[in-house]
């Protein structure tokens, strides 16, 4: 199991020459693929391109020129897994201008606090100070003006737990998280990330308007594209920092019941089927469930949980108690047959708990429990154990 520390760098002469250097190994490399497909009409495999780039001068590591190959093949493997069911897939042919640099373990060194990322023989490496461990490998890449290095680590993972106790997810676009374990509901709130979104988007459509009414590439327009840069960083800074809070305050209610499994209601390809107003699709476009899901999904397993995902088809509409489907019109569900009321995002959690416990066909007849909810704040914090400060190993 690997996590990510990332590390934000002015940028500077040498690392975009790394960055360029980077790019056009990577499109050498697209280009030697399509050309030889197109003469010989086969694939050249991952070995017969490293052997290749070998005679190729570049300033990058021989590492990092050879993955440069790994990140083409890759994306080369997903499209021969996805085009006998998608006939639009096509293999990768962007030539880019600038692409992420990669150092492996060979080309990494630490001393006295500083990590030492080589280049070729004869090029300055690449510093970056203050770090107390040595990381599986480096990667780095451009955003919004900055340099940013992941320094990924290999930790160690806790041995799986088997309790029998399962957590089902229900996610949605205002609520991130509803938890149902069997007896009790929790609503982990998200209010607060949405009204980050809106803001978002207000501020986005504001900046944007004043950059079209002046000159490009003016004083003024620059100074304003340094304003977006920078407001945009903070956004989505808060945003990742309160889906790592809710999401690990989540996993440690999933630890203090003891549970061995978390269910996850399968949202693939939810967007191609919705189509309401324009401002509710904007909201649901603007809905980062796979974010929540994979945040999600490594921490349990830093813990021992195991996750899995299930269809969520009609949960939020059939009744738990006697089965009826009806459409909720609000927040709130209330079955026309039995008179069962319950929060709409509860209700889609505890059916997604009974399909996986198997009784879906079997309404339940019992009461369930109140609501639960956990507001978030700042300073929310997970109870006991912290997935993301797990000791690192080399």
């Amino acid at each position: 199991m690997y996590i990510t520390k990332t590390l934000k760098h002015k940028k500077t002469q040498q690392l975009d020459n790394l960055a360029r250097a980077s790019g056009r190994c990577y499109s050498k490399i697209v280009s030697f693929v399509r050309k030889t497909r197109k003469k010989k009409g086969f694939w050249l495999s991952k070995g017969a391109v490293q052997k290749y780039m070998r005679h190729k001068d570049s300033p990058l590591h021989s590492q990092s020129v050879q993955a440069c190959a790994d990140s083409y093949f890759d994306a080369l493997n997903a499209y021969f897994e996805v085009r006998g069911t998608n006939p639009e897939a096509k293999p990768p042919k962007r030539t880019p201008r600038y692409f992420k640099v990669r150092w492996k373990s060979g080309a990494i060194r630490l001393k006295n606090g500083n990590l030492i990322l080589s280049n070729c023989k004869g090029r300055e490496p690449v510093i970056l100070e203050n770090v107390s461990e040595k990381p599986n490998y480096v990667e780095m890449h451009f955003k919004r003006g900055h340099y940013y290095f992941a320094l990924v680590y290999k930790v160690n993972v806790l041995p799986k737990q088997e309790t029998g106790i399962t957590v089902s997810v229900d996610m949605g676009e205002i609520h991130p998280i509803v938890s149902f374990d069997g007896q009790h509901t929790t609503i982990y709130n998200g209010r607060f990330i949405r009204s980050i979104k809106r803001y978002r988007e207000k501020f986005k459509a504001q900046i944007t308007s004043a950059m079209a009414s002046c000159k490009k590439r003016s004083r003024k327009w620059y100074k304003l594209q340094k304003t977006k840069r920078k407001t945009l960083e903070k956004l989505d800074a808060q945003l990742n920092d309160a889906e790592h809070k809710i999401t690990s305050r989540f996993i440690s209610d999933c630890q203090r019941v003891k549970s061995d499994t978390i269910v996850i209601g399968d949202l693939t390809h939810i967007r191609k089927n919705i189509n309401y107003s324009k401002k509710s699709n904007q909201k649901l476009h603007q809905w980062a469930f796979s974010r929540i899901a994979q945040k999600i999904t490594y921490k349990a397993a830093l813990v021992g949980i195991k996750v899995v995902s299930v269809s969520e088809a009609y949960t939020s509409q059939t009744c738990p108690k006697c089965g009826h489907r009806k459409k909720p019109s609000n927040r709130n569900y209330r079955c026309q047959k039995c008179d069962f009321k319950y929060h709409r995002d509860g209700v889609g959690a505890i059916n997604i708990h009974n399909k996986v416990s198997g009784v879906k066909n079997t309404p339940v007849s019992r009461d369930i429990g109140s609501l639960l909810g956990v507001r978030f704040n700042w300073h929310l914090s997970s109870l006991g154990l912290n997935p993301r400060k797990v000791a690192v190993s080399n």
